[in-house]
């Protein structure tokens, strides 16, 4: 398994992964109409967007033969407004190559971007309702603020999971699990 950045060809691959998830993620959170709003050809442009950008990024998991399995996007912080300068955008593992260390590695290769562009503090948005919120827990986010999210005129709790700083991220995480 590779972690690597992104590059503009691995855009559809990228699609096929985000469609594919938040499909699986979220089909017993939403309603059709909401789920069917993340199409293959607007989720290939947002992926070829943030790759193209000077101050994001995606990385990817691949397996042998070029296979994406997984990648996160991540950035400046998008809201304004917010104490933290970073944002992880999404993170999606396809369900079959969860629970494998995958989310970690790639957390750590966005931790380790994110440092290089000069940014301490990371947050991610979540649904409320969403069980792979404890992935969040794990590496030491803490919940940092709610607020209502429309999706198209279907209305939801969302929270923040926050670190104020993401050098210490797997350190945390790891002293927190030797605890347990």
């Amino acid at each position: 398994m590779l972690i690597r950045e992104a590059k503009l060809s691995d855009a559809a691959k990228i699609a096929r992964v985000n469609v594919e998830t938040w499909k699986s993620t979220y089909q017993e959170l939403l309603p059709p109409q909401q789920l069917a709003l993340v199409t293959f050809p607007d989720r290939k442009n947002y992926a070829r967007e943030i790759i193209k950008s000077k101050d994001k990024g995606i990385v990817v998991a691949e397996m042998e033969r070029g296979k994406i399995v997984g990648f996160a996007a991540f950035g400046p912080e998008r809201a304004g407004g917010l104490p933290f300068k970073g944002e992880l955008y999404v993170i999606y593992v396809l369900k079959a190559f969860q629970r494998k260390g995958i989310g970690s590695r790639l957390m750590m290769a966005v931790r380790k971007k994110l440092l290089e562009m000069g940014i301490h503090s990371l947050m991610v948005w979540t649904l409320y309702n969403n069980p792979y919120q404890r992935f969040y827990q794990a590496l030491g986010g803490t919940i940092v603020y709610a607020r209502t999210l429309d999706i198209e005129g279907f209305k939801t709790l969302e929270r923040a999971y926050g670190w104020w700083e993401i050098g210490t991220m797997f350190a945390e995480s790891q002293h927190r699990n030797q605890m347990l």
